[in-house]
């Protein structure tokens, strides 16, 4: 971990410098100066430090003398860390340019003289303890690139993912549960008709039993005849290329006749690829790398195997979901994941109880569930587990004693911490912090990645990659975690992207464990009692009992609160909240709180605000004090209006506020919240919803150009097409809602500009003059959701719709359509997975002709009262969900009878719902 500090701590100076000018204090002058220039010089030092850190973070996993050493240098980093932070609070006026700014700046500089003076003394200190740990490092030997001890812990490392991988050769087909139908599939590709070479990719996480995988079938090939020669090659972290080429040489000439050239040990690259290939020649091979960690890894190897057209196969298992699309086409990527319940139970009752076991005691029945549980399906897991049980007493005391001492860094699992500690350390520096803040959130949360992405922005995690916003490259961290699994997706979006992701218990266990190790988070409760070390960082509470207590409290960065219950009278930690100075985050999410104490208005290095959810009413113009705020979260509050200072926050990269509620009779009410004019002056805004329009706003909002997402309601007939205008200089738009003041706003927009054209995300609720969208509407071809409420469209309007060639879902609410007949063309909507068709009330018939909205799967119709017949149900191949709501009785017969008749076959879910649709069935 003392590469990440590191590499947050060099982002950390170099944009608190940055964004710093020194005062013209004469008497002060030279000693701000002097922190500055040791705060570069830090910087430096540091920069040197992290090429090698990487390296010396997995050798002090091994090496008592390194992890000692790793760890001053990290302690030197929070050192760092924390001056930086305390300069950023005590100059945290610097902006102000009226009076009263004026005057501040001579008292308050003055004032905190002696500080400055300390400071500056504190940081000679500090690069003093690094030269003297440079020297340290020589003195030890602790030297990477002379492999002091990074080669042995390699080999070590390499060594234990050999013995699992060779291991597995010699599993009984009676031990191998949970992969028949993966196998089925890989036995097939195997046995087509393609003659050209190509490459089968298991991919998925550590301990999933991917190697477990290959090996059966590869054995199982062994035995047939499909395949004339075969290898199979553990590739490990730390892999030699040369080394690589020499073991499948040697594993296929394996018993053959044939002699391996001489000189063989010592060829280079070039020369042992081209033995590789005459050997291939007119031959049909079987080869399995098991375990690439790296897409360099394929490129190296992949022109050694020639393709001579008779059927070749090559297997690989990777962790790294870049490393399988890199090596096999989607088509030929099996993504293995954890066992199913009934497949977990029975091999954990195998192992334990035995060959033939499927039932396990009835009074162990509890316990058994906790264990399977806590092994969230993972092969790897539950058999280490099992193993212990299977040596124990069948005592239930006995049992309820192992598992509350079970935890990932237990003797017992000592192979599932490994192969975690391995996938862990092989990530890069950046993706390190990151993955450990996901550790704060409670055991089976679903995370909302917009929160973890801002989470991360605030921490200062995210580093700054060309003209990418950090919302951009966070976002692509996030992908990364997840193609390494070592985040799970839970639900993705329409559009693709990850709305929700998991954590597995057992790797969250593991850096639970690596965060405390390196003082990086806590969370409360745990089983080390009421008081938390004062050194920790970061604090997440799930139980807000007036117990909890800190030591100190002025290194703490983070609190996260995911307690309902939770108050800011029970949260104060045996310490006032102007005790936390130096605190980014603050999220209290969904508490039942009405107020924010005064104290919370002090927090000048505050990043993020969480306050979604909760029962506040009003927030006190103290805010603009808050100058370093990227995050506003107030959705879901009682919130009506900004106050004014909000403007003075330059900061803000994200403003989400508003009310949401279902109600009868529409999807949801939505409630905006008012804002003073001068929020147009805050250039960084990327995200603004749910604001109320007025003319001063209408007519600034165009300022915002960095805009990603808009909400903007109480939009007026004079201020729609001033509206437009504005809209169009948001070239980097991606998601637009407009929601009109009335039902009776027309949207005159013929001749105006077009909305901006990476556009992906719109929903407008408006009439549209003479029923018609404007022309420039077919040139959104980037729209893949569009909401439409009201907006009274004929039958003309419909081409510009379907032949938009990326939309996904389309909604009509609402007389958004006004025809009694709604056909859907040939070719019409090519990627329409959703449609959504809500109190049409003039429509009686729906048409859907031959090759319309192949991709269809989910269709729902709402209160359509006048709707009797929906014909050619069968040409929508793709439907597996069809949802009426409070339709006629008519239309009902008449689908129940095309269901019946067989003529659609294919719908999986027919519901029928009298009640209201989830807010979320449409938003996500």
């Amino acid at each position: 971990m003392a590469e990440a500090i590191v590499l947050s701590v060099i982002k950390s100076i170099a944009s608190t410098i940055a964004g710093t000018a020194l005062t013209n204090f004469t008497s002060l002058k030279s000693t701000l100066s002097e922190v500055h220039s040791r705060l570069e010089h830090l910087k430096s030092i540091f920069e040197v430090m992290s090429g090698s850190l990487k390296d010396i973070d997995e050798m002090k996993d091994y090496n008592h003398t390194v992890a000692a050493w790793a760890k001053q240098v990290r302690d030197v980093a929070y050192e760092v860390e924390d001056i930086v932070d305390e300069y950023s609070y005590l100059t945290r006026e610097r902006h102000r340019n009226d009076f009263k700014g004026l005057f501040y700046n001579v008292i308050h500089i003055s004032r905190d003289g002696r500080t400055w003076y300390q400071t500056a003394n504190h940081l000679q200190k500090l690069e003093a303890k690094l030269n003297n740990l440079t020297n340290m490092r020589n003195q030890f030997g602790i030297n990477t690139s002379q492999g002091m001890t990074i080669g042995n812990n390699s080999n070590d490392d390499n060594g234990q993912i050999i013995r699992f991988a060779e291991s597995s050769h010699f599993k009984l087909e009676n031990e191998i549960i949970g992969i028949e139908e993966n196998r089925n599939v890989i036995e097939n590709w195997l046995a087509d008709n393609e003659t050209s070479q190509y490459v089968i990719a298991v991919w998925g996480m550590a301990g999933v039993g991917k190697t477990t995988l290959a090996t059966n079938v590869y054995n199982r090939q062994k035995k047939d005849c499909r395949f004339s020669n075969f290898a199979w090659i553990s590739v490990t972290q730390t892999y030699n290329i040369n080394d690589l080429l020499r073991n499948i040489i040697l594993d296929l000439y394996e018993g053959k006749m044939e002699a391996i050239p001489q000189s063989f040990n010592n060829m280079d690259y070039r020369h042992l690829v081209q033995i590789l290939r005459d050997f291939l020649h007119q031959k049909k091979y079987l080869i399995v790398l098991d375990d690439i960690w790296s897409t360099e890894v394929w490129t190296d190897l992949k022109n050694a195997f020639l393709d001579c057209k008779l059927g070749s196969r090559i297997i690989i298992t990777t962790r790294v979901y870049d490393v399988a699309i890199n090596a096999a086409s989607k088509s030929h990527i099996i993504e293995l994941k954890p066992l199913q319940k009934d497949e977990a139970q029975r091999l954990f009752c195998r192992t334990v109880f035995g060959e033939g076991a499927i039932k396990y005691p009835h009074d162990l029945e509890e316990l058994t569930q906790k264990f399977l549980h806590k092994c969230e399906g993972l092969p790897l897991a539950i058999v280490c587990i099992g193993r212990l049980l299977s040596v124990k007493d069948k005592d239930m005391i006995l049992w309820q004693r192992i598992y509350d001492g079970l935890n990932i860094g237990s003797a017992d699992l000592r192979d599932v911490y490994n192969i975690f500690r391995i996938s862990f350390n092989d990530l890069p520096g950046y993706l390190k912090s990151c993955l450990l803040y996901c550790s704060m959130f409670s055991e089976g949360h679903k995370i909302q990645t917009k929160m973890l992405i801002r989470l991360w922005v605030a921490e200062g995690f995210v580093q700054k990659q060309g003209s990418k916003s950090l919302e951009e490259v966070a976002e692509e961290y996030l992908n990364e975690l997840t193609h390494r699994c070592m985040l799970q997706i839970h639900r993705i979006t329409l559009h693709g992207a990850i709305l929700r992701c998991t954590i597995h218990d057992l790797i969250k266990d593991f850096l639970l464990t690596k965060s405390r190790e390196d003082n990086f988070c806590e969370v409360y409760p745990n089983s080390r009692g009421s008081e938390l070390n004062g050194d920790i960082r970061r604090l997440a509470i799930s139980n807000s009992t007036s117990d909890l207590r800190l030591k100190t409290s002025h290194r703490l960065r983070s609190i996260i609160v995911f307690d309902p219950k939770a108050s800011f009278s029970n949260l104060m930690l045996q310490n006032p909240f102007s005790s936390f100075r130096l605190l980014k985050v603050l999220d209290m999410s969904f508490a039942p709180i009405e107020k924010l104490p005064n104290e919370i208005y002090q927090l000048f290095n505050l990043h993020y605000l969480g306050l979604r959810g909760t029962k506040i009413k009003k927030i006190s113009k103290s805010l603009g004090r808050l100058q370093n705020l990227q995050t506003l979260d107030v959705w879901k509050t009682n919130l009506d209006n900004l106050p004014s200072t909000v403007a003075k926050l330059k900061r803000l990269r994200h403003i989400s506020a508003g009310t949401c509620l279902v109600v009868p009779g529409n999807l949801f009410k939505i409630g905006f919240v008012t804002a003073p004019r001068k929020i147009c002056d805050l250039a960084d805004l990327q995200t603004l919803k749910y604001l109320a329009a007025n003319d001063e706003i209408v007519k600034q909002i165009g300022n915002l150009t960095q805009l990603r997402s808009l909400q903007i309601g109480h939009v007026t007939q004079s201020q729609s097409e001033e509206l437009l205008v504005a809209l169009s200089k948001m070239e980097r738009l991606k998601k637009l809602g407009v929601f009109t003041i009335s039902h009776s706003v027309i949207f005159n927009w013929e001749a105006f500009p077009s909305l901006p054209p990476f556009l992906q995300w719109l929903s407008l609720d408006g009439i549209f003059a003479n029923g018609k969208l404007p022309h420039w509407f077919s040139g959104l071809v980037q729209l893949k959701t569009i909401k439409l409420y009201g907006s009274c469209l004929s039958e003309y309007s419909l081409p510009i719709l379907g032949l938009l060639p990326n939309l996904l879902f389309l909604g009509l609410f609402v007389d958004a359509y006004v025809g009694q007949r709604l056909r859907f063309q040939e070719c019409w909507f090519p990627k329409l997975s959703r449609l959504a068709l809500q109190e049409l009330n003039k429509l009686n018939c729906i048409e859907i002709r031959r090759d319309a909205m192949p991709e269809l799967s989910s269709l729902f119709l709402i209160k359509c009262v006048e709707l009797k017949t929906v014909q050619g149900m069968e040409n929508l191949p793709s439907l597996r969900e069809l949802v009426l709501e409070e339709m006629p009785n008519e239309l009902i017969n008449s689908l129940h009878n095309t269901l019946d008749n067989n003529k659609i076959n294919v719908v999986k879910n027919w519901i029928l719902r009298d009640g209201i649709l989830d807010y979320e069935v449409f938003n996500n």
